[in-house]
C-alpha cells in the first residue's frame, strides 16, 4: 500500500498541529543516580549523573511530546516525601501532582579500557570508553511499570600507532560526555515509544515514511517493524493482556527531517501504514561504526 508525497507531508503536519495542539504528558525525571566510580577525575567530571539527566531532559524536549516537570518541583516532591535516596532502589512511587509519568535511574556501567598491540618494532593502542544506564518509566496514576530497560554504549575515543621513530594518536576531547548524549538520546527514545509507538504513516518508491524526526532518529538506526493483531484481555481482572504482534522485518534509517524520518526495509518484507515499529537491539548510535550500543532485555 502506498500513498502519495504530498499526502505524506499533509498527515505529517496534521499529527504535529495535534500534538501540540492537544494536553501533551506530563514527565518527571527523578535525579538520576550513579552506582559506579570513576578514579580519573576529568572522567568523572564529564560522567556526573546531574550531567547525564540534564542531557536527557533536554532529548525529551526536543522530541515534542511531553511537557517536562520543573526540576525544583521534582526534588521538592521527593524531599517531603522522604524518597531521595530510596526511591530508585525500593520500588516506590512518589505521589507527584499533575505529573502522568515518572522516570528514574542509575548509572550502572562507566570508565575506559585499553586494547594494545605490540609485535616487533610495532605497537597500538585503542582506547574505549563505556557508558550504561538502567531505568524505569513509571505510570504515575497506577504506580504500573511501563518500561524498564538497560541501554548500555561503548565508543572508540582515541588510538595511536608507533613503529620505530614513528608514532602518531589522535583521542576524543570529552569521551564519556559524547557517550552521555548519545545515550540520552537512546534512552529518551525508548521512553517515548513506550507512550506514543513509532508508526509507518507512508510508503513512497520503496521508501518507508516514519512518524519521528531528527529527535528521534539518525542516519543509520535500525528498527524492527511489525504488524498489531488481536488485543487479549484477561477474563478475572478485565485487564489488558496486550495483543499479538507479527514480526515483519527490519529497516535502517537512511534520512531525517524536524518532523519525520525516511527508512528501507534491510530484510523482511514491507510494511503498511499503520504498522508499528521498535529500537532494535544492536543499533549503531548516530550510524557511526565504531560505536556499538545494546539494548538490553526488559528488568
Amino acid at each position: 500500500m502506498t500513498r502519495p508525497l504530498a499526502a505524506i507531508v499533509a498527515a505529517t503536519a496534521v499529527f504535529g498541529t495535534s500534538a501540540l495542539g492537544s494536553a501533551l504528558p506530563v514527565i518527571a525525571v527523578t535525579a538520576i543516580k550513579s552506582s559506579v566510580d570513576e578514579r580519573d577525575f576529568r572522567a568523572y567530571t564529564n560522567a556526573k549523573a546531574e550531567n547525564f539527566q540534564n542531557m536527557l531532559e533536554t532529548q525529551l524536549t526536543k522530541i515534542n511530546r511531553f511537557k517536562i516537570m520543573e526540576r525544583n518541583r521534582v526534588d521538592e516532591v521527593l524531599s517531603e516525601q522522604g524518597l531521595q535516596e530510596a526511591f530508585s532502589t525500593t520500588g516506590a512511587v512518589p505521589n507527584i501532582e499533575g505529573v502522568d509519568y515518572i522516570v528514574y535511574g542509575s548509572i550502572t556501567r562507566m570508565g575506559t579500557t585499553e586494547r594494545n598491540v605490540r609485535t616487533g618494532g610495532f605497537a597500538s593502542v585503542k582506547t574505549m570508553a563505556e557508558f550504561g544506564v538502567d531505568l524505569k518509566l513509571v505510570d504515575a496514576h497506577t504506580g504500573e511499570i511501563r518500561r524498564a530497560e538497560n541501554v548500555d554504549l561503548s565508543l572508540e575515543t582515541g588510538r595511536g600507532v608507533r613503529t620505530g621513530s614513528f608514532s602518531s594518536s589522535n583521542e576524543d576531547a570529552s569521551p564519556l560526555s559524547t557517550l552521555q548524549r548519545a545515550v540520552a538520546r537512546r534512552v529518551a527514545a525508548v521512553i517515548t515509544e513506550s507512550i506514543f509507538p513509532v508508526k509507518v504513516v507512508a510508503i513512497e518508491n520503496g521508501e518507508v515514511y516514519l512518524n519521528y524526526g531528527d529527535a528521534m532518529f539518525q542516519q543509520g538506526d535500525r528498527l524492527t517493524v511489525y504488524r498489531e493483531g488481536r488485543s487479549f484481555v484477561d477474563p478475572d481482572t478485565g485487564l489488558s493482556l496486550g495483543s499479538a504482534r507479527t514480526e515483519l522485518g527490519t529497516l535502517t534509517v537512511t534520512a531525517t527531517t524536524d518532523r519525520f524520518s525516511t527508512a528501507t526495509v534491510s530484510s523482511g518484507e514491507e510494511p503498511e501504514v499503520g504498522d508499528l515499529a521498535t529500537i532494535t537491539v544492536g543499533s549503531d548510535a548516530g550510524g557511526d561504526a565504531r560505536q556499538q550500543e545494546y539494548l538490553g532485555r526488559k528488568i
